[in-house]
């Protein structure tokens, strides 16, 4: 049976109970993919060192990694290529979490045998419950720390992971990560969340005005915008969970990346306008230029936080 012609198991959860998380465009997912791959080669130590918290369960015993904010699953797909030859053996069950059913059935054609859970974020816990059957909670009903026999933790069964996610969270999104993960005792590999820093060279005199009103778009309707990376990786650290932090910056360089820069500076400059409109005369010639400038030398530094949490006690 071809790919494309089977079913991926999907969940279905409360749709009422929504986030400030939105589905990206699928073309603009598509567009950003090469991009993204190669700054996840920056990220490469980090997944090494999940790895080893990873390794060394039975072989019959199934890892389950948890997508979120799966979208049309180009994440899902560079983490899957990723662990495979790391984790030989070892049985890999995927759980695409989206709280957008088309941009799951996309994913799902490129990855037929996972299964799709169309919910919010904050379904998280009762999603990852469900697939863990007889796990021990690493917490007690109370919230205290379950006693643990002393020595090294014993590896994960549960790895949470997402690219480019964190800024579209609210805070109870990561409430709900940061508790699946102490319950569970999981590890989470968080890859490419904005930061507030997206240096231009040549710089221009207009480039702070742009990037504050993008940094401030980013933040509306409770989302947690550049901060998400820092927010995310203070809420584990508060959870007793060890945290290790690394940067994966997009290079984006004129004129050979002119087709994207075009994207991905006019859409910074729609979002800057939407934020204020008495910027658009501003922040319209300033597009101008740096589009110009697209087409010969500008290079844009796009820097990304990645977050690896370990949650096992």
């Amino acid at each position: 049976m071809a790919c494309d012609e089977r079913v991926a198991r999907t969940h279905h959860h409360d749709p009422e109970r929504r986030t400030p998380m939105t589905a990206a465009d699928h073309d603009w997912l598509d567009l950003r993919a090469p991009f993204d791959d190669a700054a996840r080669e920056h990220s490469l130590a980090l997944l090494d060192q999940a790895v080893e918290a990873l390794a060394g369960t039975a072989e019959a015993e199934p890892l389950i990694v948890i997508d979120i904010g799966a979208g049309t699953g180009n994440s899902a797909r560079w983490f899957d290529r990723a662990l495979r030859p790391r984790l030989p053996g070892r049985e890999l069950r995927w759980i695409l979490l989206d709280a957008d059913a088309a941009s799951l059935r996309v994913a799902s054609r490129s990855m037929p045998d996972a299964t799709t859970a169309t919910a919010p974020i904050t379904e998280l816990p009762a999603i990852a419950a469900e697939h863990l059957p007889g796990t021990t909670a690493a917490h007690d009903s109370d919230g205290s720390a379950a006693e643990h026999a002393p020595g090294p933790p014993a590896p994960a069964r549960l790895l949470i992971n997402c690219s480019a996610v964190l800024d579209v969270l609210a805070p109870a999104d990561v409430e709900a990560v940061v508790d699946t993960l102490t319950r569970f005792s999981g590890l989470g590999l968080f890859l490419l969340s904005i930061t507030e820093h997206w240096p231009l060279d040549p710089p221009d005199r207009r480039d702070a005005l742009i990037e504050h009103a993008f940094s401030e778009h980013q933040a509306r309707e409770g989302r947690l915008g550049d901060a998400g990376g820092a927010v995310l990786a203070a809420a584990a650290r508060r959870a007793g969970a060890r945290v290790t932090t690394g940067a994966s910056p997009w290079n984006l360089q004129g004129p050979r990346d002119r087709e994207f820069l075009t994207r991905f500076l006019s859409e910074r400059t729609d979002a800057v306008i939407e934020e204020d409109p008495e910027l658009r005369p501003i922040a319209a010639a300033w597009l101008a230029d740096r589009l110009e400038q697209a087409g010969t030398d500008l290079h844009v530094a796009v820097e990304h936080l990645d977050v690896l949490v370990d949650a096992r006690g």
